[in-house]
């Protein structure tokens, strides 16, 4: 049976991992959350190329097919060092949240949102234009969004306000794609749309990156049992409900019984309660693993 790892500085991730259960119903996962270090969008390179080789190493050990960097900022920092370093292979979450804004612009306007160091390094915006130069491409660091949805505010009239404040740079901008370049703000998608233009795209890279990793593993000749995901679309409350539904009738009906296991370096309870709510099943028992 196929096993995918995946990492994250903490919750965000679990918007990949869904895709995995979703998109390959009989995987087992193997999922790390850097909670207690969180969030790493304002920590130097090395500090950040440091904890993720330290938490990659650890799902190491968990004889992995493949590994997903659920982070967009620990892929931009640290990806290029992890890369060829494992008997499995790495994949981040950068090429494809590009990969789909070019896509799905029609007037070549980009907004890209993520966490303080990935804007700076501009990855999203260098890789964009590299492929398609008439693309304008505008970042906007919202650096309390993470703090925020690991503190369970993820719906509280601060993050409300925050988006307000954050993606007023986009109300006369022209964008019609914008980019969740960090695997957290799916998890408030809902707020983000209501504080930008009417009509404009939200990409969440979480799919194509799933989609991604498969063809990464039959490339390798991995059997990989997959289900065709639901079309993209706006993902509010009920059309969630809607997914949990159909992951859950796939479990039903998959004879095979993947296994999931959760770890953080942070508070296993409060991961337990939330990650539950993210991932869309209950995640169990959450095992605390720390590191210096």
């Amino acid at each position: 049976m196929t096993t995918i790892g995946l990492f994250d500085s903490g919750f965000g991730g679990l918007t990949v991992a869904r895709e995995v259960r979703r998109q390959m119903p009989c995987a087992n996962i193997e999922y790390y959350g850097d909670n207690g270090r969180a969030p790493y969008g304002s920590r130097t390179r090395d500090e950040i190329v440091r904890m993720t080789r330290q938490c990659v190493d650890f799902l190491a050990s968990k004889d992995l097919d493949l590994l997903i960097i659920a982070c967009n900022t620990a892929t931009v920092a640290a990806f290029d060092q992890l890369t060829g370093k494992y008997p499995f292979p790495v994949i981040g979450v950068i090429e494809a949240g590009v990969n789909a804004a070019i896509a799905t612009t029609k007037n070549n306007k980009v907004g890209v949102i993520a966490t303080q160091f990935t804007i700076q390094s501009e990855a999203h915006k260098k890789a964009i234009q590299e492929a398609n130069p008439e693309i304008d491409v505008i970042g906007k660091a919202c650096p309390s969004f993470c703090p925020l949805i690991e503190a369970g505010l993820a719906d509280s009239p601060e993050m409300d306000r925050d988006a307000r404040e954050y993606l007023s740079v986009y109300k006369d901008s022209g964008i019609d794609t914008l980019v969740l370049a960090c695997t957290h703000y799916p998890l408030i998608a809902d707020t983000i749309r209501r504080h930008i233009p009417d009509g404009v795209a939200v990409v969440d890279p979480a799919v194509e990156t799933v989609k991604q990793a498969i063809g990464v593993l039959k490339e390798r000749g991995v059997v990989v049992q997959t289900c065709e995901p639901a079309a993209p679309g706006r993902e509010t409350s009920s059309r969630r409900e809607e997914l949990e539904r159909e992951s859950e009738r796939r479990d039903g009906s998959c004879e095979c019984a993947p296994t999931y296991h959760f770890y953080t370096s942070g508070d296993p309870v409060h991961f337990e309660k939330l990650g539950s709510r993210f991932f869309g099943a209950p995640t169990g028992k959450v095992q605390q693993v720390k590191f210096e």
